[in-house]
C-alpha cells in the first residue's frame, strides 16, 4: 500500500496492491472510500507501490514487469507495463531524485536495480545496480541506500553516489537473522528494521559510525504472542509497523535507545504466529490518515483498506540506575516492570545498572524492581507525557543458607546419581545426587520450590517444597520406567538425518507453528506432568512453518533399555504428536509421510501405531496405551522405537511429530493427570498457611489449592 494526493484537486488516495491488480481509492471522505480506478493484473500475493510525481509505479512477483500508470488520469486508462529491465520484483522504492531502486528482481541475485524516472516517467533508463545479495526491501535517504538482505540476516548500507559503481558502506545483523525491512530516522543517525519471523522484533540502531553500529533497542508489539513483523516507518518521532495478526502498531522512537509502544489498530481477531492480517500501512498522507491494507481480516475472509485517524501522543519515559544497597555496586538484570499499563512494561539493567522504559499514558504508577537474591521494592511516580523521570533505587539482598538433602528409594536407601532440579521464579539449581544419594546447595534463598528428581528405572518425583534454612529435602522413588524428558536420561536419536539437521529428534520446550488453522509443532508439551520438555522434531519454529520439520531423510527416537522379565502384566503409554502436510507444488508430490512407534523386545519388532496424512487426529496430543503382552513376548531388552521421515526429495512435505510422557505401569493407564483429584478441579498442592508442605502426621489446618484456582481449607487431625 502506498498514498498520493492530487496535486490539483488536494484529494488523497489510498493505492492498494491487490492479488489481481492495483486498486486507487478516493479518501475525500475517509468514513466512505470510494474506488476511483482498477487495474487488471498477472494474479500474485506480492504486489507493491511507489509514486513519483503524478505517476505510480507497480511491481509484482507474477510477471508483467514495471507498471507505470499516470494518477492523474482518474479514468485507469493511462498506464504502460514496462518490461525492458525486469520481469519480476518484490519491492520497489524511489528516492527524492527521482531514482527508483528495484528490489528482489529476476536479475542476477536479486539485488538492487536503479531506474531514472524523473526524465521520462513512462519510459525509465538503466543507470546500474548493486547486486552483492538478495535484497529483500529497501530505501534511500541522500547518497545512502539502506536494504535489508533477508537471507543474510543483515541489512547494508550502500553509498549510490556513483550509480554505476556502487560500495558498501557497513552491515549489522538484526535480531532473528531474518532482516525484512528497514527505515532510516530523520536525522540520519538511526535505522530500524524488522524481521519476518514468529516471535521477532523491530531493531534500532546507531550508524552514526559505519565501522561500529550499534543496536541500541530492540521491542515487540505483544510479548509473548510469537506474532510476527512486517513493515516498519519512520514518521517524524513514531515508527508506524504493519504487524500481521496484531494490526498497525505504534512506537514513540523519540528516544530510540527507548522504545515505547503507545498506540496498536487491531484489525484481526486471532493472534499469535501467523501471516494473516496486517500486510503494510502508509503514514505520509498530508492530512495525517493512517491507511492499511489487511491480508483477510473481512467478514468473508478477504482483504480489507483501512483508514485510521491520528490520535496517539508520545509516550512518558523512565530511566535510572539501581545498586546493591550493602555495596553501592550496580545490579545487572533487574526486572523493572511498570504496573497496570495497557500495554504489558518490563525493562532490565543493563551492565552498569541502568534502564530505559516508559508507557503510552501519562498517570501515576507503581514501579516494581526485582532481582533474585534481593527483596522487591516497589516505587510509586508519577510520569509525564514526553517527559523523562528519573528514578534510582536500591536494592537490599536477602540472606542465604546451606540447603541439603537426600534421594532414596521407598525402602529409604539413598540412590546414587539421581538428576535433580529444584526451581522457581528467581532460582533455577540443577544437581546430582552423591553415592549416598546425599545433595546440597551451598547459596540457597528462603522460598517456595519446584522439586523435581529422577532416574532412568524410578518414576519421576515432582513436589513444591517450601524450603528456608532448616529444611531437609527428602524426595522418594518408587521403582519403575518413566520419562516425561524433564532429565537426560540418553535416548538416542539415530536415522538419515545428519546430526546438525534442525529437523532431528530434540528434547527440550518445543515452539509451536501453524498454517491455516492446522498446527504442526507443538507449542507446549503435555500440561500433566513434571516439566515442560518433550521429544519434538526440531524445537525451534523458524521463520515459516517448514523452515526445522524433518527433511528427506528419517529421524529415529530409541528408548533405554527396560526389563519386564518377571512375568507380570505391563502396560505401556505415552502421547504422540504427528503432523502432515505441504506438497502438491513446485513438482513436490502430496504429503504422504508417516510416524511410526514399535516395541521391541531384543529379539523382534511389533509396531504399535502408524499415523500419517489422513490420520483424524494429526496436529494435536494423542494418549495411547498398550497391554505389551498381546504383542510380543516380554523380556529384560525391552525398547521403545520412534520414527518419523520425510521422504519427498523436492523437500516440499511439512514433517512434525512429537512424543512425551512415557510410562510402563502393571495396570490400565488412564489418560488423565497423575495428581490428586476433587470433581472436576485438578488439586495441584497441598499446603498450610504459610505455604509449607505437610507433615501429615501432626494434627494440620490445610489449603488445598486447585488449577481452576479456587482454594478449600480443610482439616487433618492425628
Amino acid at each position: 500500500i502506498w498514498g498520493w494526493k492530487n496535486p490539483s484537486t488536494g484529494i488523497e488516495y489510498a493505492l492498494v496492491g491487490l492479488n489481481s491488480g492495483f486498486s486507487v481509492v478516493d479518501l475525500s471522505s475517509p468514513q466512505n472510500p470510494i474506488e476511483s480506478f482498477f487495474i487488471p493484473g498477472v494474479n500474485t500475493t506480492w504486489r507493491d507501490i511507489k509514486t513519483w510525481g503524478n505517476y505510480a509505479y507497480v511491481i509484482n512477483e507474477g510477471g508483467d514487469g514495471l507498471l507505470i500508470v499516470d494518477l492523474t488520469d482518474l479514468s485507469g486508462q493511462t498506464y504502460v507495463n514496462h518490461n525492458t529491465h525486469f520481469n519480476t520484483a518484490h519491492n520497489i522504492y524511489i528516492d527524492e531524485n527521482g531514482v527508483a531502486y528495484i528490489f528482489g528482481s529476476d536479475v542476477g541475485n536479486g539485488g538492487a536495480l536503479f531506474l531514472d524516472v524523473d526524465v521520462n516517467p513512462m519510459n525509465p533508463t538503466y543507470l546500474g545496480e548493486w547486486d552483492d545479495y538478495y535484497i529483500h526491501d529497501g530505501m534511500v535517504r541522500g547518497d545512502t541506500m539502506w536494504v535489508g538482505c533477508i537471507y543474510e540476516g543483515e541489512f547494508y548500507a550502500v553509498d549510490v553516489s556513483n550509480k554505476s559503481n556502487p560500495q558498501t558502506l557497513g552491515h549489522h545483523g538484526t535480531p532473528n537473522q531474518f532482516t525484512h525491512n528497514i527505515w532510516v530516522s530523520d536525522n540520519g543517525k538511526y535505522v530500524f528494521t524488522t524481521d519476518e519471523q514468529s516471535d521477532s522484533y523491530i531493531g534500532a540502531y546507531n550508524v552514526e559510525d559505519m565501522n561500529n553500529i550499534q543496536e541500541v533497542d530492540r521491542i515487540q508489539s505483544n510479548p509473548g504472542s510469537n506474532s510476527i513483523p512486517h513493515n516498519t516507518h519512520v514518521d517524524g518521532n513514531f515508527l508506524i509497523t504493519s504487524w500481521y495478526r496484531d494490526g498497525t502498531i505504534v512506537h514513540d522512537a523519540t528516544y530510540p535507545n527507548n522504545l515505547i509502544q503507545v498506540a496498536y489498530y487491531d484489525s484481526y481477531a486471532g493472534s499469535g504466529n501467523g501471516f494473516e492480517g496486517c500486510w503494510g500501512t502508509y503514514p505520509y498522507l498530508p492530512s495525517g490518515l493512517i491507511i492499511s491494507s489487511d491480508i483477510n481480516s473481512a467478514s468473508n475472509g478477504n482483504g480489507k483498506l483501512l483508514i485510521y485517524e491520528r490520535s496517539f501522543s508520545q509516550g512518558s519515559y523512565l530511566e535510572g540506575n539501581v545498586t546493591d544497597a550493602n555495596t553501592s555496586v550496580p545490579l545487572i538484570g533487574v526486572n523493572v516492570e511498570i504496573l497496570n499499563t495497557v500495554i504489558p512494561n518490563l525493562a532490565t539493567t543493563n551492565l552498569s545498572g541502568d534502564y530505559v522504559s516508559g508507557t503510552a499514558d501519562p498517570n501515576s504508577y507503581e514501579i516494581v524492581f526485582s532481582k533474585a537474591g534481593y527483596l522487591t521494592d516497589t516505587i510509586i511516580t508519577n510520569l509525564v507525557a514526553g517527559v523523562v523521570t528519573i528514578v534510582d533505587v536500591q536494592l537490599v539482598p536477602l540472606a542465604s543458607f546451606t540447603a541439603s538433602g537426600v534421594v532414596v528409594d521407598v525402602n529409604g536407601n539413598g540412590i546414587p546419581n539421581a538428576e535433580i532440579l529444584i526451581y522457581n521464579d528467581d532460582f533455577n539449581y540443577t544437581l546430582i545426587s552423591s553415592n549416598n544419594g546425599d545433595f546440597s546447595i551451598n547459596t540457597m534463598f528462603e522460598g517456595s520450590y519446584e522439586v523435581i528428581a529422577g532416574q532412568w528405572g524410578y518414576i519421576t518425583s515432582c513436589d513444591n517444597q517450601y524450603i528456608n534454612g532448616s529444611s531437609n529435602v527428602i524426595i522418594t522413588l518408587e521403582e519403575g520406567y518413566y520419562d516425561d524428558f524433564t532429565f537426560d536420561f540418553n535416548w538416542v536419536v539415530s536415522g538419515g538425518i545428519t546430526p546438525n539437521d534442525p529437523g532431528r529428534w530434540e528434547r527440550g520446550n518445543p515452539e509451536g507453528t501453524s498454517f491455516q488453522g492446522t498446527y504442526y509443532n507443538p507449542e507446549n508439551d503435555i500440561d500433566t506432568d513434571c516439566f515442560e520438555y518433550a521429544y519434538v522434531t526440531g524445537l525451534d519454529a523458524g521463520g515459516q512453518v517448514g523452515s526445522n520439520d524433518v527433511d528427506d531423510y528419517n529421524t529415529v527416537l530409541t528408548s533405554p533399555v527396560f526389563d519386564l522379565s518377571d512375568n507380570q502384566t505391563y502396560y505401556l503409554s505415552y502421547y504422540s504428536w504427528f503432523a502432515n502436510g505441504g506438497g502438491g507444488w513446485g513438482g513436490s508430490s502430496p504429503a504422504d509421510d508417516s510416524l511410526n512407534i514399535t516395541i521391541s523386545n531384543g529379539l523382534s519388532s511389533v509396531v504399535l501405531e502408524t499415523m500419517h496424512s489422513s490420520s483424524p487426529d494429526l496436529g494435536q496430543w494423542n494418549f495411547r496405551n498398550f497391554e505389551l503382552s498381546q504383542y510380543l513376548a516380554l523380556t529384560s531388552n525391552m525398547q521403545v522405537i520412534i520414527e518419523t521421515a520425510d521422504w519427498d526429495a523436492l523437500g516440499g512435505h511439512w514433517v512434525e511429530a512429537g512424543f512425551d510422557k512415557f510410562q510402563i505401569t502393571s495396570s490400565v493407564p488412564t489418560n488423565s493427570s497423575d495428581f490428586l483429584s476433587d470433581g472436576n478441579r485438578k488439586l495441584v498442592k497441598i499446603v498450610d498457611v504459610l505455604g509449607r508442605d505437610i507433615d501429615f502426621s501432626k494434627n494440620n489446618v490445610l489449603f488445598y489449592i486447585y488449577e481452576d484456582g479456587t482454594v478449600e481449607k480443610k482439616y487433618f487431625l492425628e
